[in-house]
Parts: structure tokens; C-alpha cells; sequence
């Protein structure tokens, strides 16, 4: 039963590095290292066998640590390589298993869970080495480090980790795939390694319209045609929507008309109201300055920033009397002086005659 307790523990840990999605401890820095003949890139010719090693480096020190949990999907392209059926080499307690994947590629998934509460390992660690054999044609493809990580002794977080990859070039004549998922066929292409691919004619199928082209399956990565250049031998996969294109763009164009036609009004409401409020202030910043005459003649009023001067008007005619000034009250016996007094409210001044 002691010895039983332990077992099940692993097997727990290992699950959870397999489901979880860790939160990153920076404690402790990882390097997971792949190379074939010491180097990030190799060229090779058909029938040649590579040795992908697979080194595990501590960056943050050089000290002996204890190790719980780790774990590494090397990924390779099955079209261009093929495993050597029992070249693996491993350190002790690492376990492997060769994995296929709905396209392509394939997985030799290597990965180590200590059943003793943790073994003590060294800063630079060989985990282990397996043998591929070319049996592409042409091209250039990548070896790569997947969902890799090294898991914290309680296994609910993993370590902070980067990778290197390694490159394997036969040619750089790259070949570019297209599965259609239904559609018309499209040939492939070659193209020159990181050079673009040229945008093939849509494929047909019916009853859809097509939506796109991504680099895998569950059609998350989209290829841009514009921009994206080709790293190695790749399939893009077409992305179908139901429905004819035209019927589509009808839609999304009504969809568009209707939302352009909201955006137009609230822009136009928005307008409106900041008008409004110019207005508004306006209107509470800007008073009104009457003129009483005391005679025929009559003066338009004017509106004067508050705090500003009013204009002088034109002087007042009354027959036989002589106009005496501008005041500030009925009574004439506070005279307004247009260069000093400021027009601090709504107001009116009277005309005096003598």
C-alpha cells in the first residue's frame, strides 16, 4: 500500500501536466534545447538519418536541483520524416510515446514524473535522442518544441520555460498544399523558401462560400497572403462558411448599411447636443445691453461678452434738446463710461437730455 500511495501520486501529476493550463512560477528558468549534430539546422538529402537530441538547460543557475515533472511533444512532419523504430536513447525514467496527429504530423512525446517526491537533476540534462529518417523529397521543415513545460512540486504550476527548434533543409524549394475540405481541387505550389505564396483561385463547393485559408485545422491561424512567407514545406487548410458569397456579402452589407445608418444618427444626435451646450454657455456668458432713448430714435440692442465693453451707439436725435450721455440708471446720476465699465449682467442704459 506505501508503495502503492506514491505510484498514484505520479500518475496524478502526470495527468495534470497533461490537462492543465499552468500558471507560470518565475523561480526557475528553463531552456528545452533540440539539435541534430550539435546545431539549430541541418541539411540533408532523401534517405538520410538525423538524430534529434534533446537537452533540458537550468538558466537561472548552474546548482543541482530537484526535478518532479516534465514533460516535451517534438513535432515533426510524417510527409518528410519517418521514425527509426527503436533509435530512441533516454535518460533514466524518461518515458516516450510516439503520438499521430489529424494532419501530418506526428509527436514522440517524451516526458519524466518523479514517484519518490523528486529526483535531483543537473543544470544541463540530456533527457534523451531519437532517429528520423528523410524521406521527403523537398523543401524545408522544423522540428518543435510543443505544450513543453516543467511542472513546481505540487504540479498546479510550471516553471517559466523557452525553446529552440531545429530546422532541417533538404531544399529550398518549399511545397505548399492546399486541402480544399470539400472544395474543388488546387495544385500545390512551390515556392522558394521565405517567399510568399501566390493567393490560388477560390475553390467551389457548393452551397458555401469560402472564408479563408489557415495553417491548421481548427482554423485558428489564418494565412495572410500579403504578408506571411513560408518558413517550410506547409498545407493550408480552406475555411467554409454555409452559404452562397453573394448572399454573405448581401447580408453583411445590409448588417453594415443598418449599422452605418445607427452610427450616422448618434453622430448627428452627438452633434446636436455639443451644439447645444455651445449654445447654452454661450447664451449664460453673453449679456444684453439695451439702449432707452427717451425719444423717437430708436437702437438696436447688443449682445457683450460678460466681462466685455459695450459699443458706443450712434447718438440720439430730440428736437430741442440736447443729448447729454449715456447712464446707468433711470435717474441719469451714474454716467456709463464706454472705454472703462464692463458689462457684467444684463443691463440697460438711459439717455440723458438737457
Amino acid at each position: 500500500m506505501k508503495k502503492l500511495i506514491p505510484l498514484i501520486l505520479a500518475v496524478m501529476l502526470l495527468f495534470s501536466c497533461a490537462i492543465t493550463v499552468y500558471a507560470v512560477d518565475d523561480s526557475r528558468e528553463f531552456f528545452f534545447e533540440l539539435s541534430v549534430d550539435g546545431s539549430d539546422q541541418k541539411k540533408v538529402q532523401t534517405g538520410d538519418i538525423i538524430t534529434v537530441v534533446f537537452n533540458l538547460h537550468r538558466k537561472d543557475s548552474t546548482e543541482n536541483y530537484d526535478m518532479y515533472a516534465m514533460q516535451n511533444e517534438i513535432r515533426y512532419d510524417s510527409s518528410f520524416f519517418k521514425l527509426v523504430e527503436g533509435s530512441a536513447m533516454l535518460t533514466d525514467g524518461i518515458s516516450t510515446t510516439e503520438i499521430g496527429l489529424r494532419d501530418t504530423f506526428r509527436e514522440f512525446y517524451m516526458n519524466f514524473v518523479s514517484l519518490s517526491g523528486g529526483e535531483s537533476w543537473s543544470a544541463k540534462q540530456l533527457i534523451g535522442s531519437f532517429q528520423l529518417e528523410v524521406i521527403g523529397t523537398s523543401g524545408v521543415t522544423r522540428i518543435t518544441n510543443e505544450d513543453y513545460l516543467v511542472s513546481t512540486a505540487d504540479g498546479k504550476d510550471s516553471y517559466a520555460s523557452a525553446c529552440q527548434d531545429v530546422t532541417i533543409v533538404l531544399s529550398t524549394d518549399c511545397t505548399v498544399s492546399f486541402e480544399t475540405n470539400g472544395g474543388t481541387k488546387i495544385e500545390n505550389q512551390t515556392v522558394q523558401y521565405g517567399e510568399k505564396i501566390t493567393r490560388p483561385q477560390n475553390p467551389v463547393r457548393e452551397g458555401y462560400h469560402l472564408e479563408g485559408w489557415y495553417t491548421d485545422l481548427d482554423m485558428k491561424n489564418a494565412w495572410d497572403f500579403e504578408n506571411d512567407v513560408v518558413q517550410g514545406n506547409i498545407t493550408l487548410y480552406a475555411k467554409w462558411t454555409q452559404g452562397d458569397a453573394a448572399v454573405a456579402d448581401k447580408a453583411d452589407n445590409g448588417e453594415k448599411g443598418w449599422f452605418a445608418a445607427w452610427w450616422w444618427l448618434l453622430l448627428l444626435i452627438l452633434l446636436l447636443l455639443i451644439a447645444l451646450i455651445l449654445l447654452l454657455l454661450w447664451l449664460l456668458n453673453t449679456k444684453t445691453v439695451k439702449f432707452e432713448t427717451n425719444c423717437k430714435t430708436k437702437l438696436p440692442d447688443q449682445k457683450v461678452k460678460k466681462g466685455g465693453y459695450a459699443d458706443r451707439p450712434q447718438e440720439p436725435e430730440r428736437m430741442g434738446r440736447t443729448f447729454a450721455g449715456w447712464f446707468y440708471d433711470a435717474e441719469c446720476t451714474e454716467r456709463w463710461d464706454f472705454e472703462e465699465d464692463k458689462v457684467v449682467e444684463n443691463m440697460t442704459l438711459y439717455a440723458k437730455w438737457i
